[in-house]
């Protein structure tokens, strides 16, 4: 029986051409664009990146944490979701299997904004900007068939905004995070929340659904507003936060 590659940390380099190759279907092989490739193909591509495996609720690491990476969903849904606007809205769309994400930031070379949050159990392929560009400019059919996706991405995705059948899905969420929060007395002018309730408890609270909040909690990260200290929250833009939670424009 072949092996399969662990999806839980990455596959060792040396392990891999062992690991995805065999009758089991190739793992690269759910994403489209390059399904058509044998197994000696694919497996010379995944060494060059690696596997990780997320339960609903987790955030994403690669491009969802802020490294210039591209991440290929194998299988679930991921929801990516975009940073807080002058009037605290977050916007998101999902990608499911044989999407993409993050590739639009590693080919201009920038830093990611995204955040990703796993919606269901979810498989990704992590491969590091400089070995997509590689991909792109050795194989054309497939830097075409991206960008026809791409095109028809921008042309047919709305992106939604964070909880909209609420209206005021993202002020409920800060605002609580607001009334939780103490001065914090290791950053002058900052607050703390020094346990933070788990997503479901929030959600409760919010009248959320866990992904909506766990959407929230990450771009407020991302956005450098606030930072993780388990089991805790750190708030290190305040204002920030306060603007948020109000609905009121952020000033430049």
């Amino acid at each position: 029986m072949p092996v399969q590659p662990s999806l839980n940390a990455p596959t060792p380099l040396h392990a891999l051409p062992q690991a995805v190759s065999g009758a089991a279907p190739h793992p690269l092989a759910e994403i489209p664009c390059l399904g058509s490739r044998d197994a000696a193909w694919l497996d010379a591509l995944a060494a060059q990146g690696r596997f990780a495996r997320y339960s609903a609720g987790d955030i994403a690491g690669g491009p969802g944490a802020g490294e210039t990476a591209v991440g290929f969903v194998l299988a679930g849904v991921m929801r990516i979701s975009l940073p807080a606007d002058r009037h605290g809205d977050v916007t998101f769309f999902d990608t499911a299997a044989g999407g993409l994400f993050g590739h639009l930031d590693a080919l201009a070379g920038l830093a990611p904004t995204l955040s990703a949050v796993a919606q269901t159990g979810t498989d990704i392929f992590i491969l590091p900007a400089d070995r997509f560009a590689a991909l792109l400019q050795a194989e054309p059919t497939i830097a075409l068939a991206l960008l026809q996706d791409l095109a028809t991405d921008l042309v047919t995705r709305t992106p939604r905004p964070l909880a909209a059948d609420t209206g005021q899905a993202g002020t409920a969420l800060y605002a609580d995070l607001l009334r939780m929060a103490e001065p914090d007395t290791a950053s002058e002018g900052g607050l703390i929340i020094s346990r933070l309730p788990r997503h479901r408890e929030l959600a409760a609270m919010c009248g959320l659904d866990e992904q909506t909040v766990a959407a929230g909690l990450a771009a407020l990260v991302k956005s450098g507003c606030a930072e993780r200290q388990y089991p805790g929250l750190r708030i290190l833009d305040p204002a920030y936060l306060r603007a948020l939670a109000s609905g009121t424009p952020a000033t430049d």
